[in-house]
């Protein structure tokens, strides 16, 4: 009899363990169906296509002074350099103002000399009279010659001493005037350095706005010039795609009858919502707001023109 419960206690203990490690097997299964669930119903990140343009850096070659252009050198399409001549205006008046002042210098000049000669014969004259005057003094005590001459000597000088004194003065205001043309020919000087126009920076010219022998105003721009290695493509994303975009991400950049792909890299995000620009042409990406997104390109070969379309293909980052 016991050896009969015995055995039945031990069969119901295994089919009790069984069961329970047949319902802990169906859990298991089931937690990894329920992951393969939501692995299948998370949406996979798309990749990024969007409308682009071809932008860049440009800079402005402006006179500062108004003239008769005498000479010019900046043609459209042309490549220049930093430093290289753009224009010359003609800038005679100022040369002529100069030359001016510089006669004027040298007048200054030989009126100086004038005067230091002067002081200097005025000088010896003073002390030949101090001379006298110490000597008549003691005369005069002894009663050896009579107290008018000293009188006289000591006059004479006074007069030499005052008319040293207004020399001195003549030569101090000439001093000043020849500063003060010395600034005048400084600042001619500079101004004449503005007749002569400079390219600003190494770059291609992109408009020509003036030619030989016209007359411009102060302020005129002649050309416009694009700066070297300055060319971007700009596009424009929705909010949505943002989270999926980093600075320095790598991009491809498709070209209209240029088979192979450029390379570039994300080095702007806008921090900004703007209405998207005239080239998207997608009625519904026109009327949301966008944020403007910067690619520098590898175009080692040029392909890339200013004001050209493009369509940038950004694959997420996960």
């Amino acid at each position: 009899m016991r050896k009969l419960l015995n055995q039945g206690f031990r069969s119901k203990l295994f089919w009790s363990e069984f069961s329970f490690r047949v319902q802990f097997l169906l859990l298991y299964l089931y937690l990894i169906a329920l992951q393969c669930l939501l692995l299948a119903c998370r949406p996979e990140l798309s990749l990024i296509k969007a409308a682009g343009v071809v932008d860049g850096e440009t800079v402005l070659v402006t006179s500062f002074v108004g003239g008769r252009i005498l000479e010019y050198n900046l043609r459209e399409g042309e490549k220049v350099s930093k430093g290289q001549m753009a224009a010359r205006i003609d800038a005679n008046r100022i040369i002529k103002k100069i030359e001016g002042l510089a006669i004027a210098q040298r007048a200054l000049q030989v009126n100086r000399s004038k005067i230091e000669r002067q002081i200097e014969l005025l000088k010896r004259n003073r002390e030949y009279w101090q001379q006298q005057v110490n000597r008549l003094k003691k005369l005069t005590e002894t009663k050896a010659v009579t107290r008018d001459e000293l009188e006289r000597a000591q006059l004479e000088l006074d007069r030499i001493e005052a008319e040293l004194e207004i020399n001195r003065a003549s030569l101090e205001s000439l001093q000043l005037e020849h500063l003060s043309i010395q600034n005048q020919r400084e600042e001619l000087e500079l101004q004449l350095e503005d007749y002569t126009i400079e390219v600003p920076s190494d770059g291609q010219v992109l408009e020509s706005l003036v030619s030989t022998g016209e007359t411009i105003l102060p302020g005129k721009t002649l050309a416009r010039i694009l700066i070297q290695g300055s060319l971007f493509v700009e596009t424009f994303l929705e909010e949505k795609e943002l989270a999926q975009l980093k600075d320095d991400q790598e991009v491809a950049v498709l070209v209209d009858g240029y088979s192979r792909e450029l390379k570039g890299r994300i080095f702007y995000i806008s921090q900004e919502a703007e209405f998207s620009p005239k080239y998207i042409i997608s009625e519904k990406e026109r009327k949301a707001l966008l944020y403007q997104v910067k690619i520098r390109v590898m175009d080692e070969e040029g392909i890339l023109k200013l004001g050209m379309p493009v369509t940038v293909m950004i694959k997420p980052e996960s």
